[in-house]
């Protein structure tokens, strides 16, 4: 039997590959896919061999997979044919084979479309775990790709109080409001560090934003952050920033501001045995996908574009070119 994947082959060529089909071994769950979720930042940045990425080819891209049990190894206890599940790091393919550690079941109530954007969910999840907001403290989420619009619902859950966001296109800037930010403002808002102090001393006193939510990935948005950032705040490094194109003042913004500048890469996680600030991947996984089945969290107004495979050179060649490349694009396997 035939299989299909996305494969970069070289630096800014993608293709659709075919490929055999084989049995689970005897650890392993093999799942037919539904739904693969665009990383359109990870995915642009390995694609065209940006710096500080592994610059490896071929390679299968993507890490954020659904779809449901079609066999499992002699071994495997946790899982049966049928089950619908959610796997990190499995690649943009039609079938892959993973151990159970890997996969998660998604519950009956929560669609494949949504359970896609789980693990891209996850990580303003854990920049929220590690900033240790608390209920009442402002936060303001910069940048509204996908991790941006995750960041203000999940920091709306976790009680931010004002909760500003910050972004440059309007249709992102309206799902943010959507959201529940509170103010949403353009990065060149004319006296924007003056309005985000006044919003928040008037909300809860305190002159800054407690919280800074990062996922621009740009040195722009870092540096204005650290302006508006309240003494003893925490701003999170979210997003992708590879190079450091611009100097920050440790003395003027960090030393005497008392600032923590935390990076919430995903390789910071705890590998096993969640711990206050710092759960597992996976134990975030199931948190998500509760919180999507009740509701809190909404990836439906993320969702872009449902694609099939054989557009796969057409939307890399647009997400190399397109500056406007849209939020939430996913393939669907059944399609192929």
């Amino acid at each position: 039997m035939k299989g299909y994947r996305v494969l970069f082959t070289q630096p800014n060529m993608a293709e659709l590959d075919e490929f055999e089909v084989r049995e689970p071994r005897d650890n392993e769950v093999m799942i037919k896919v539904k739904y693969t979720l665009i990383s359109a930042g990870t995915e642009k940045a390995y694609l065209s061999a940006a710096p500080n990425t592994a610059h490896k080819f071929p390679t299968v891209p993507g890490y954020s997979s659904v779809g449901t049990v079609a066999k499992i190894g002699k071994d495997i206890k946790k899982f049966k044919v049928g089950d619908r599940v959610f796997v990190e790091y499995a690649g943009h393919a039609s079938y892959n084979w993973k151990k159970e550690s890997g996969i998660v079941k998604i519950p009956d109530d929560v669609s494949f479309i949504d359970a896609v954007f789980t693990r891209l969910a996850s990580f303003p999840l854990l920049a929220i775990r590690r900033s240790r907001l608390e209920i009442g403290e402002s936060c303001v989420v910069v940048g509204l790709g996908m991790l941006g619009l995750f960041g203000v619902q999940i920091a709306r859950a976790c009680g931010a109080v004002p909760l500003i966001a910050i972004g440059n296109r309007d249709i992102r800037k309206e799902k943010a409001a959507l959201f529940g930010a509170e103010y949403v403002f353009s990065p060149d808002e004319p006296d924007l560090v003056k309005k985000i102090v006044e919003i928040t001393e008037n909300a809860n006193g305190v002159k800054g934003a407690n919280v800074v939510l990062e996922t621009s990935g740009s040195m722009a948005g870092l540096q204005l952050a650290l302006r508006y950032a309240a003494k003893h705040s925490r701003i999170l490094i979210n997003g992708c920033n590879r190079i450091s194109d611009q100097p920050i003042d440790l003395y003027k913004y960090v030393h005497v501001k008392g600032l923590n500048i935390i990076g919430c890469h995903d390789k910071t996680r705890m590998p096993y045995n969640s711990t206050l600030g710092n759960f597992t991947a996976k134990r975030d996984y199931i948190t998500l996908l509760a919180l999507m089945r009740d509701g809190r969290i909404d990836p439906s107004d993320i969702l872009s574009d449902i694609i099939s495979p054989l557009e796969t050179t057409r939307i890399y060649n647009r997400l190399l070119t397109d500056r406007q490349f849209p939020l939430g694009v996913v393939f669907d396997w059944e399609q192929v």
